[in-house]
């Protein structure tokens, strides 16, 4: 997924995971298709929020990611939360040699160098996690600035592969706590900067609900459609 990573951004991520409990959840929708013996690759791991809610139930887990920004926040984490069985890398996908039983691609953005190279890093399953259509509903969707793969897509080019694969669809809750009106704005702002002052109290004005908390007072509500593609990358 490609995405924007700095201290704003990693701190609004974190919140939104912690107060939505999204990826607790979406884990639970993954543990069905893993094996406590698997050694387990997520590629683009972000924040590594899920992999550290999926470590228990695998033997090894390798979270790997390029941005130097968020693998040192999540190695912080890993050592913080004494897991013992995941390691997070700084490095290139496209570059890594070693294979694993399972590969998990979460929202990734792009295939990169194409799914056989995906697969061919993958013994047992390949789990590719996809949002259900191109739309969110955290900022005006007249300033969308990106392309994601959606269900559509991803079942269209496996298909096109001949790949064997299972999908689950779910809508998983994953807005965006805020401590103010203030940093609402802000938040709409950093998701679309070309929006006007007009049109972000518009948004906010539809959008915002008041959650009568003292800690977050200001919710964004986004029910995120998903899809669960997993895919059959050998004799089971």
């Amino acid at each position: 997924m490609h995405f924007l990573w700095n201290d704003q951004s990693i701190q609004w991520f974190l919140e939104a995971s912690a107060y939505t409990g999204f990826h607790q959840r979406l884990a639970k929708r993954l543990v069905p298709f893993l094996r406590a013996d698997d050694t387990l690759c997520d590629m683009g791991c972000g924040l590594g929020r899920l992999d550290l809610e999926i470590a228990p139930y695998v033997a090894r887990l390798a979270a790997v990611d390029i941005n130097e920004k968020v693998i040192a926040k999540l190695q912080s984490d890993v050592i913080l939360s004494g897991v013992q069985n995941l390691q997070a890398f700084c490095a290139d996908i496209t570059e890594m040699k070693e294979s694993f039983d399972v590969v998990v691609m979460s929202f990734f953005g792009g295939s990169g160098y194409g799914m056989d190279g995906y697969l061919a890093r993958c013994r047992r399953r390949l789990i590719r996690i996809v949002n259900a259509e191109n739309k969110g509903s955290l900022y005006p969707g007249s300033h969308r600035r990106t392309v994601k793969e959606t269900i559509p897509t991803v079942k269209q080019e496996l298909l096109d592969q001949g790949c064997r694969f299972e999908l689950v669809t779910d809508s998983i809750e994953f807005g965006q706590p805020l401590r103010s009106m203030e940093e609402a704005k802000g938040f709409v702002l950093w998701n679309a900067p070309g929006a006007s002052e007009e049109e972000v109290k518009e948004f906010l004005r539809e959008n915002a609900e008041h959650t009568g908390r003292k800690d977050f007072p200001i919710y964004l509500p986004n029910p995120k459609k998903i899809g669960v593609f997993v895919i059959i990358c050998g004799e089971e």
